[in-house]
């Protein structure tokens, strides 16, 4: 018997979406991968055929590879009970800069104007609730940096 709840699922889904607009969208994704767009499209989607399909681990890796983020890998140490933590911090090792404010600041921006945008109809079509995902998802990376930096101890 399974043990991963239908919630645990969608978190799972959830990060493999936000995974697959980091990296540029789900057409990005088959030449970094062993499977296709439409096998790809299945493992984030919420559709009841395809309501049991997760993806698999090697693919979770290569596509947060892609998206510079371990949304996958995050999503699924969450299902764990665990948290993921940098092993070398990578490129958000070093003190918090004025261009770590900067990039944050224009990455909020960027979600400010798509939120914007959409509403000057006021509706959100879903070609704006993509783009203003998007944007959020990139903001939320800036901001993660810098967290990073902070809890890491090298932010002053």
């Amino acid at each position: 018997m399974r043990t991963i709840s239908e919630m645990e699922v969608r978190s799972i889904k959830s990060a493999t979406e936000g995974s697959y607009v980091l990296g540029g969208g789900v057409s990005d994704f088959p030449e970094f991968t062993r499977v296709g767009i439409s096998t790809l499209s299945k493992y984030a989607s919420f559709n009841d055929e395809f309501k049991d399909t997760v993806i698999p681990c090697d693919v979770a890796i290569e596509a947060d590879r892609r998206a510079k983020s371990p949304r996958i890998v995050s999503a699924m140490a969450r299902v764990l009970g665990y948290r993921l933590v940098a092993d070398d911090g990578g490129a958000v090792r070093g003190p918090v800069t004025e261009m770590d404010a900067h990039k944050v600041l224009s990455e909020s921006m960027d979600l400010t104007k798509a939120i914007l945008d959409a509403l000057l109809d006021n509706r959100i079509d879903a070609l704006e609730r993509k783009r203003i995902v998007a944007e959020g998802r990139e903001a939320l990376r800036a901001i993660e940096q810098v967290l990073a930096k902070i809890e890491e101890g090298d932010g002053e």
